[in-house]
């Protein structure tokens, strides 16, 4: 459709683009009735331009508030018929035609508009949306400060006031406070409460988290800036400077806000009864009345408070009176706003009496020695030795306060937050601990090689403690198994937990400098100094770095950053700070299995390189090899399901790179080439494995790759197929129970209980599991987490293809056109019967955005009985040729990078083109001249976090590529390549991208639709998926700023693949017809069927007594749901508010946008691991045997080994069998949980782990009964 542009010349030098519209609409719209048409303005420029979809709308327009010309003193002039903001606007007919793809987005709001419309009429959900309407209030005054209960009557206690005048505005997710330059947030989500009072007119909120604090340029600017607005120059974009507290008052607030997380906001009382009314209607807000007395004498201060309890945690860890990892417990209650200081102050007070009192009741206990109990150095964190102390309360005990603590309110006891009353939670949590439930766990994570460590969250206010929680050993933990305590993981995030989002309105300078005085200042907890150590590749990118205290190690040394690192090997001929850091974070890679290589008495060999001919290319870039003998005693001290790994990614010394079989070596051999030693070290007596080639992993493609594929020629006919073929998949798991049972298997649902064969055996017994909610919940929560996948991502399945570890032939049987790759077909998906030999496949590596990363190559394989045979689960690439083909594919290398290939017959077949791949010139590590200390190193980790743009140059690729004509191969694209892959080498190289270089490439106002996010869908009641109703595109651009956390984007319809591909998936009606089944759950419920059915053939068995063990099951239970509680808070971004029981138990946190953050997807790997090991552990409490790891088993017989005890015998000696525990803990399960604190979540998984445990206990049971009777039989007839 042929459109108009408009242009506007002498408008008003700070007249914004969402200012234009606001002018604009009055005339344009409401006037003239033409609803599609956008402007744009430049920031600091005075012209604009206003497109109109329709021609016919532009020149209606002009029409009637175009230039016109006109007769004055005999000269012919042009005359202005349109106003805006007191100044004649001239508009004309540009000389420019339209953006092209500005007139798509136009077409594609209409499109939207009138689409969103229909759909509102049909669905509940698309109600007028009254609840989004702002709500103002005019603010009188603010404070900060904390509850307490002063005289058994619940106070609020303000720490600071500010006598602010200004704004108090309700938006549609955020409460925006303004006054004077000051701006405050705080998102709807935090808000945990609002007390309204009537006396004086105030509403005081009980946050979550801290709010977001900003600093507008001037008091006259931000009024400006709310009218659309800016100020004078207004070349800059940054209108805002991110702040880490409120401006200073007679007291610091940078120094009690992380505690004091209560803010009253004191309003006029003119209209306050209508508002709250009104502001009531947003549905996302709590609301209770109280009204606090103005008068409180006894009322503490949390900057007293807080002194004093410093001054006391470093008093009782110099005189030992404590252990410090129950003084971190306390420290964390306060630190983190659970308890105020005064509380804890006396609790430890008392602890310290009572520790020095001989014990009378097994809690109380005295002290031996200076120190309590076993657990001397390791403090009790790491787990491995961890026994009962004789010290009153253990650190767990203290912990699991942070479960039991509600908030304060007006509904909520005084004496909750006594400290009588938490003593006498301490004693009942010693207690329970010391029946040693949970022992078996703890050992657990201990044979998984899984150390308990600290965490600490560094934000742009605050500075929270956390844990110890479970983390993989790397080199330094496991030189130092009894200190585990000095160490700890300090992640550096935005409040919410996630990475700080970038945005070009806002300054994030005094963030930085924050951040960076905590890296050189170190962090005090309970009398020691955590200051920084180092960090590896991936926690830099994750923004995670490692801190220490000095300790004194068992042999008597004191050990110091200094000590540390010097024992690592020697870095100072290392003039670069980001390499070195590089170096020295190879020993704080995840390593969580080693092998002594001096006790196994291997043979170490340092072997040169293979290389091109010329010298200037590596083809066996960070790969060696190693024999069969020590393959095999690796795989020994592996775990399960690794026998047949021939691949192992490793750590040695200051090596780095794979190790793959060599079947010609003889005896304990290991050969590591040149290119895989970093730097000199003598710390080499430990091979460490960081992974490993144990299975194949299936290839899923990603929009970068699909794009070149296009460019390449692949037929739309392929994505079609391959996409169509997933989501017939997706749409038909909840509609069969065979196919949910494939599905759960294949995406590993709780594997450790195998919750798939539970679905199936209720299905044989007629019972429908979409009756209960939970489980439904599950598999449903699963399927939509595909489907976003594939619509929002891309991420399409390919069963004939696959992704491997890449090392080098070392028998030059490759041609220079040839690979091998070899897997384990059992262990991949689909059918994969064909030998893939003397044919074309296509090879890649992401991430892809060069046109020539995907490589046409010829796979063959080997003879029978060739070296090469005997490897598994990798792709061999050729020693021959002027290049090797890694290097070709994004830059890759062997020292444990992963490969695609797909053979796809229609794919290969289709590709038309094939482009030279990229060979961008190596780039100079930044060099200082000297060699680097530590402030080198963190100055570097705050440099490379303020400054890393890969996210930018990616998403800038995707939309050149799909606006350009050639794609991937246009000039522009091929720059954006470039300037990611210097990207990628940042963290090692320390030079940054030029982002300078984007002033040249094409501009991208629109964006493609398949960039645009996700409709949010959020789970309610801890178990329901429900779509939030967004606002239509159209009424989107109506939106002023008070809730915008980045930019606005317009879209357009994409015409390439990848929007065909977007816009094939209706995730909603998908939702709606195929995966949210509506099913009746007022009958009987699922458990209920299942115990009626257990118990009457528990009447056949005769003698189980299953009531006799419920004191024991509840003790189970509570034991389980205390693991679960800590996994939802462990593994959760934002620390106050957990993940829930759904996402731990099907190891996948849930992002409400479709698709996770590159943190959430790591922690989820981590979860998931972690449920199968709580599994694992309760599974052997309630069975009463050791259980094994069900990982990777793909058995779903009904056939179990049996059980310690004789499952169908009565009781032996009061002995209770597994049987009757299994089904206790069924009975125990179905009753409503302990509610936990501030969460006040009912779990649910103990109930489906208990059903999975009594239906195969009572299966053994059934059948060894059955071969009694048997045996009896055939006694008889003998006799």
């Amino acid at each position: 459709m042929e459109g108009l542009e408009v242009f506007m010349p002498d408008l008003p030098i700070g007249l914004t683009d969402v200012g234009l519209r606001t002018q604009l609409t009055p005339f344009i719209t409401a006037g003239l009735r033409i609803t599609d048409w956008a402007c744009h303005k430049v920031r600091g420029k005075t012209f604009a331009t206003v497109t109109f979809l329709r021609r016919t709308d532009g020149e209606n327009f002009l029409a009637v508030h175009g230039e016109i010309a006109t007769l004055r003193n005999g000269q012919q002039r042009t005359r202005s018929r349109l106003k805006i903001l007191g100044t004649w606007i001239k508009c004309k007919r540009s000389k420019n035609n339209p953006d092209p793809f500005l007139l798509k987005s136009i077409a594609k709001t209409a499109e939207d508009r009138r689409r969103q419309l229909l759909e509102a009429e049909d669905e509940e959900d698309e109600r007028p949306r009254a609840k989004d309407k702002k709500v103002s209030f005019d603010l009188r005054s603010l404070s900060c400060g904390h509850y307490e209960y002063l005289s058994n009557k619940f106070t609020y206690s303000p720490d600071i006031e500010w006598p602010a005048k200004g704004l108090a505005r309700f938006a549609r997710d955020t409460l925006v406070v303004l006054y004077d330059s000051i701006r405050m947030e705080v998102p709807y989500r935090t808000i945990h409460e609002i007390i309204v009072s009537g006396r004086p007119t105030s509403l005081t909120l009980t946050l979550w988290e801290a709010p977001r604090f900003f600093d507008n340029s001037a008091d006259l600017f931000s009024l400006m800036d709310r009218m659309g607005i800016s100020g004078p120059g207004g070349t800059s974009k940054v209108t805002r400077t991110r702040l880490s507290h409120l401006p200073p008052t007679s007291v610091n607030h940078g120094a009690i806000l992380g505690q004091s997380l209560v803010y009253n906001i004191r309003v006029s009382p003119a209209d306050f009864t209508y508002k709250l009314e009104q502001l009531k209607q947003k549905e996302k807000l709590n609301f209770s009345y109280y009204d606090f007395q103005d008068i409180l004498p006894g009322r503490t201060y949390m900057a007293d408070g807080m002194k004093t309890i410093k001054t006391l945690l470093d008093k009782c860890n110099t005189t030992s009176a404590i252990p410090f990892d129950v003084l971190f417990q306390f420290q964390a209650l306060v630190q983190n706003g659970y308890l105020i200081p005064q509380t804890v102050e006396t609790i430890l007070k008392r602890l310290c009496e009572t520790a020095q009192t001989p014990s009378t009741n097994g809690i109380s206990g005295g002290r031996t020695n200076g120190n309590y109990g076993s657990m001397g150095g390791n403090e009790g964190v790491n787990g491995v030795k961890k026994m009962a102390s004789p010290f009153p309360f253990s650190a767990d005990a203290v912990k699991k306060l942070f479960s039991q603590i509600p908030f304060p309110g007006p509904d909520v006891e005084a004496s909750t937050f006594s400290p009588d009353e938490i003593w006498s939670f301490l004693a009942a949590n010693e207690k329970e601990i010391r029946q040693g439930t949970a022992k078996e766990l703890l050992s657990e994570r201990a044979r998984q090689n899984l150390i308990m460590v600290y965490k600490v969250q560094v934000t742009p206010a605050r500075v929270t403690l956390l844990g110890p929680e479970a983390e993989a050993k790397n080199r330094i933990l496991r030189k130092f198994p009894h200190h585990i305590g000095y160490f700890a993981r300090v992640q550096f995030c935005e409040e919410d937990g996630q990475d700080i989002f970038f945005n070009t309105k806002v300054s994030f300078d005094e963030v930085w400098k924050r951040f960076k005085k905590v890296l050189l200042s170190g962090i005090h907890i309970a009398g020691r100094e955590y200051k920084f150590l180092g960090f590896s590749h991936s926690s830099l990118r994750a923004h995670s770095v490692w801190f220490m205290a000095p300790f004194v190690d068992h042999n008597g040394n004191l050990q110091t950053y200094f000590s540390v690192i010097k024992e690592l090997g020697n870095f100072d001929k290392i003039f670069s700070p980001p390499r070195c850091a590089a170096r020295i974070g190879q020993a704080f890679s995840e390593t969580p299995f080693s092998v002594d290589l001096q006790e196994l008495g291997v043979d170490v060999q340092l072997i040169p390189d293979v290389k091109s001919r010329d010298g200037s290319r590596v083809f066996s870039d960070g790969v060696g090899t190693l024999s069969r003998p020590l393959m095999e005693a690796i795989q020994i001290a592996l775990p399960n399901n690794r026998d047949t790994t021939t691949c192992f990614q490793i750590r040695w010394g200051g090596a780095k790179g794979m190790l793959a079989l060599d079947d010609t070596l003889d005896g304990m051999v290991m050969r590591v080439r040149e290119s895989m030693v970093k730097f000199e070290s003598q710390d080499i007596r430990n091979l460490e494995i960081c992974d490993m080639g144990n299975k194949p992993i299936p290839l899923v493609l990603n929009r970068q790759m699909i794009k070149i594929l296009e460019d390449m020629g692949v037929v739309e006919e392929w994505f079609t197929r391959v996409q169509n073929h997933e989501l017939d998949r997706l749409r038909t798991i909840t509609a069969h129970v065979h196919n949910t049972v494939i599905f759960l298997k294949r995406q590993k649902i709780a594997e450790q209980i195998n919750f798939p064969k539970l679905i199936r055996r209720l299905d044989k017994l007629g019972i429908d599991y979409r009756k209960d909610a939970f489980l439904c919940s599950v598999v449903e929560t699963v399927v939509l987490k595909e489907v976003r996948l594939l619509k929002h991502k891309a991420r399409i399945p390919v069963e004939n293809g696959v992704t491997l570890f890449g090392i080098m032939d070392e028998f030059g049987f490759l041609q220079e056109d040839e690979i091998y790759f070899t897997f384990e077909k059992k262990k991949l998906h689909g059918k994969h019967d064909t030998v893939i030999h003397d044919q074309l496949v296509l090879v890649t590596r992401s991430p892809a955005l060069h046109p020539g990363d995907i490589q046409i190559r010829r796979a063959v394989v080997p003879p029978p009985g060739h070296p090469l045979r005997s490897l598994s689960n990798c792709v061999v690439f050729s020693q021959k040729g002027g290049r090797d083909l890694p290097s070709q594919l994004s830059g890759g290398d062997l020292d444990g990078d992963i490969y695609n290939i797909i053979w796809d017959k229609l794919a290969v077949d289709s590709c038309s083109r094939e482009f030279a791949p990229a060979d961008y010139p190596r780039v100079n590590p930044l060099d200082i001249g000297r060699p680097v200390n530590r402030e080198d190193m963190t100055n570097f980790f705050v440099e490379f976090m303020a400054t890393d743009q890969l996210g930018v140059i990616a998403i800038k690729h995707m939309i050149l590529a799909d606006m350009k004509e050639a794609g991937t191969v246009d000039g522009d694209c091929k720059v954006l390549a470039e300037m990611h892959s210097t990207g990628v080498d940042y963290s090692k190289s320390g030079i940054p991208i030029d982002m300078n270089k984007l002033r040249d490439l094409t501009p991208t106002r629109v964006r493609p639709d398949f960039l645009a996010p996700a409709t949010p869908a959020n789970i309610i009641d801890r178990t329901e998926i429900l779509f939030e109703s967004t606002k239509p595109a159209f009424m989107e651009e109506e939106e002023d700023e008070d809730d915008e956390s980045g930019p606005k984007h317009k879209w357009y319809k994409s015409e390439k693949i990848l929007g065909k591909l977007y816009r094939a998936i209706d995730e909603k009606k998908i939702w709606r017809q195929d995966i949210h089944k509506n099913v009746k759950r007022q009958s009987v419920s699922v458990w209920d069927q299942l115990l009626q059915y257990i118990k009457a053939q528990c009447k056949e068995l005769e003698g189980v007594n299953w009531q006799a063990a419920q004191d024991e099951a509840r003790r189970i239970r509570e034991a389980y749901d205390d693991a679960i509680w800590s996994a939802t808070m462990d593994y959760s971004d934002n620390f106050t508010k957990g993940l829930t029981e759904l996402e731990v138990f099907t190891g996948c946190i849930y992002n409400n946008t479709g698709v996770q953050t590159r943190r959430q997807r790591d922690k989820s790997v981590r979860l998931r691991d972690e449920f199968n090991r709580i599994a694992k552990w309760v599974e052997g409490v309630i069975r009463k045997k050791g259980v094994k790891s069900r990982e990777d088993e793909d058995d779903d017989s009904d056939i179990e080994e049996s059980s310690s005890h004789e499952p169908g015998s009565p009781h032996s000696n009061n002995v209770i069998s597994p049987l009757e525990l299994s089904l206790a803990c069924l009975h125990v399960g179905n009753s409503k949980s302990n509610s936990f604190g501030r969460s006040k979540e009912d779990f649910q998984s103990f109930k489906v782990v208990a059903a999975q445990c009594a239906l195969t206990e009572l299966e053994i049971a059934v059948r060894q009964q059955d071969i009694a009777k048997g045996a009896a039989l055939m006694a008889a007839s003998i006799r």
